[in-house]
């Protein structure tokens, strides 16, 4: 008996939930939402959409719920529960940032036993790229001396940056800055995030870009570029040379720095030279000539001076002792291979004569017969005979 009762209060008891849970049929005149239908904003801004509702509060009784969905019923993005209708606050959805693109949301309600009602006004939200940019602060430096640039990244409502830096050197390669010899330091400002980035600059350093790259969530990605300016004391790089062209002394001084280095050639006692000088970028060339018989020494001294110091250098003249004395004078040894080239013309001239009148005499003497020779002797052996005979006969009188 005591089963049974047991089983009859079980049955009554879901039959009397039952009837609590049946859907109730829902006038949509008596619900209504206030709002705007689209909006928009920036890739990870804040998004508030302030809205008001209607809806019959003899049936939607607490505690009930606020729901915001994306795209699909069913795709709940912000639930609010309201226990108690006195204390209810005011009626704002906010969305903590969105990337780019376009969106759509809806609202509903929840009460009692599985009952819901879809508002069927839509807000439509139309999000473009973040246009702000960090701000980079980056001042004039001096090679050698520690320097620091400041970044400063919005604090997005899709939560807080990356900040990471990027240095783009003057061969066009570019290199993530995160190793030792700089380090960051954060904290908020006026909703901004502070970095700042430590470095000693070079000469090579001026007009490189260095990149300040802020990263957020939905990869929210903005970034400021600067030049870097360094400024640096004059170098005299290695194509400065002397040299002689023809009868003219012709020297080449090439300096860098930063501000530009004016060029000088210590000549104070010389009255005739000219010198040209240009510039490009961090770059002086001057080019100074004069007559080289006129110029008594075998170098040239080159000085480049700016705000940050002075070089100089002592340039010497190419092949100059080789053409010219130490007086100016152009040397004898110059002419050397030419008066050694005649010479031996002449001299080969004379051997080929002598070698010639020779040979003619040889052919000369073999055109006499050998028995001429022989006649010779003998008529010659023939001779004391006769001679010696003719002087025994005394001529006859006439």
């Amino acid at each position: 008996m005591t089963l049974l009762l047991l089983i009859l209060s079980l049955f009554l008891k879901s039959s009397s939930c039952q009837l609590q849970c049946s859907k109730e049929i829902l006038d949509d005149k008596e619900f209504s939402i206030s709002m705007t239908d689209h909006t928009t904003a920036e890739s990870g801004d804040c998004i508030w959409i302030p809205f008001n509702l209607t809806f019959p509060k003899n049936k939607v009784t607490p505690p009930y719920k606020k729901i915001w969905f994306k795209e699909d019923p069913q795709t709940n993005v912000d639930i609010q529960v309201v226990d108690n209708m006195k204390l209810e606050s005011k009626n704002t959805f906010r969305i903590n940032g969105l990337p780019r693109g376009e969106y759509e949301y809806g609202f509903k309600l929840e009460w009692g036993c599985n009952q819901t009602y879809i508002f069927p006004k839509r807000l439509r939200i139309y999000v473009s790229e973040l246009t702000r940019k960090p701000i980079v602060r980056a001042y004039p430096m001096k090679e050698g001396q520690a320097a620091t640039l400041t970044c400063r990244a919005y604090r997005l409502c899709s939560g807080r940056s990356k900040v990471h830096w990027k240095w783009t050197k003057a061969d066009g390669q570019s290199t993530v800055q995160h190793d030792y010899d700089y380090d960051f330091h954060f904290h908020f400002q006026r909703g901004r995030e502070i970095s700042r980035f430590h470095l000693t600059p070079k000469a090579d350093d001026h007009n490189t870009n260095i990149t300040c790259v802020a990263e957020y969530n939905y990869s929210i990605v903005t970034e400021r570029t600067v030049t870097l300016t360094v400024e640096f004391p004059p170098q005299i790089l290695n194509g400065s040379q002397c040299v002689v062209e023809g009868k003219l002394l012709v020297c080449v001084c090439i300096s860098r720095g930063n501000p530009l280095p004016p060029i000088t050639w210590p000549f104070a006692s010389l009255t005739e030279y000219s010198v040209i000088s240009s510039s490009s970028i961090q770059t002086v060339n001057s080019t100074f000539t004069m007559p080289a018989a006129d110029y008594l020494n075998s170098t040239v001294k080159c000085i480049s001076s700016n705000g940050l110091g002075q070089a100089e250098i002592v340039i010497p003249i190419q092949n100059y002792t080789e053409k010219y004395g130490l007086d100016g004078s152009q040397r004898f040894d110059a002419n050397l291979p030419w008066i050694t080239a005649v010479s031996f013309s002449l001299n080969l001239i004379l051997l080929t004569s002598l070698i010639i009148c020779a040979y003619k005499r040889y052919k000369n003497m073999q055109k006499v017969p050998c028995d001429r020779e022989e006649n010779n002797t003998y008529a010659s052996l023939k001779k004391a005979d006769v001679q010696e005979e003719y002087t025994t006969i005394s001529p006859k009188p006439k």
